[in-house]
């Protein structure tokens, strides 16, 4: 049961909520927009939303799921409406973990999902030698200058592709025969196709790899001055990034999800037929 005082210490919370043709419809607690400390736990976006729609009804009915990024709980619950029997998450922030809880609890999921401790420098490790049916990710991924300090479910390195680089090089290693990875990402890439996270699965995934690509794109230089403009980072920090970008080619940023089975090898990218419009702002 939910005491009063819990239920106090999240009322001034955002509620939102989300749905999708396997999960149907539930209640997400996460903070305000405005609080703005790195801990935040993120409000639901357009990218969970893209997530929730890809799951796969095939391969998470009774399947033994692994999160890696638990943040408010919004997909460890999503998968388990979903059908899948059990999850174990991985979450770095303490007040992550405050708030899946609440949200496990609200939607009456309590037992079905446990929460153990992150590791940055080795996200592996708290299930070093597990196999999942399932695993699942929402990771940090917005392109993050070199000595900005940014919230823990967004700092991804330069290209954002840091948490997304490490989930690729063991997860062969952690999927059972039969299993399934997906992935929900920002990728930098050109004006035609998020080449960076292309490259990165083709050099990692000796599978069948499939990445869904949300049509609308963004201007990479425009997403990072929004740092200085929010006060964030330096307009030398950003320059320094900018040209990086420039340097290697990338001119935009693609909202992406990666599905991922063992099997013969092949890599597909195609445009999702539904466009996740405003994909930058809180559902």
């Amino acid at each position: 049961m939910i005491n009063e005082l819990t239920r106090a210490n999240f009322c001034n919370q955002r509620i939102s909520i989300i749905s999708s043709k396997l999960t149907g419809e539930y209640t997400v607690a996460t903070d305000q927009v405005s609080y703005q400390q790195p801990d935040q736990v993120f409000p639901l976006h357009p990218e969970q939303q893209f997530f929730l729609d890809e799951i796969i009804e095939e391969k998470i009915t009774d399947a033994r799921v692994l999160e890696i990024g638990l943040g408010s709980g919004v997909l460890s619950i999503g998968a388990l409406r979903a059908e899948a029997i059990y999850v174990t998450a991985l979450e770095i922030n303490p007040r992550a973990k405050n708030f899946a809880g609440f949200n496990i609890l609200t939607n009456g999921l309590e037992g079905k999902i446990e929460i153990r401790d992150g590791d940055v420098s080795d996200i592996w490790k708290p299930v070093r030698g597990d196999r999942f049916d399932y695993i699942i990710s929402n990771p940090p991924f917005e392109p993050t200058p070199q000595g900005m300090t940014h919230y823990l479910h967004s700092a991804a390195g330069i290209w954002g592709l840091d948490f997304v680089e490490a989930i690729l090089k063991e997860l062969d290693d952690h999927l059972t025969a039969a299993g399934h990875g997906q992935i929900v990402t920002f990728a930098p890439g050109n004006a035609q196709e998020p080449f960076m996270l292309i490259d990165m699965a083709q050099k990692y995934l000796k599978g069948e790899t499939k990445i869904k690509v949300n049509p609308i794109s963004i201007k990479f230089s425009e997403f990072v001055d929004r740092y200085v403009e929010n006060g964030q980072a330096t307009e030398e920090q950003v320059e320094k990034i900018k040209k990086m970008a420039q340097d290697n080619d990338v001119s935009h940023l693609y909202l992406c999800v990666l599905h991922y089975s063992q099997g013969e090898r092949s890599l597909t990218v195609t445009d999702t037929i539904l466009a996740y419009e405003a994909w930058l702002n809180p559902l």
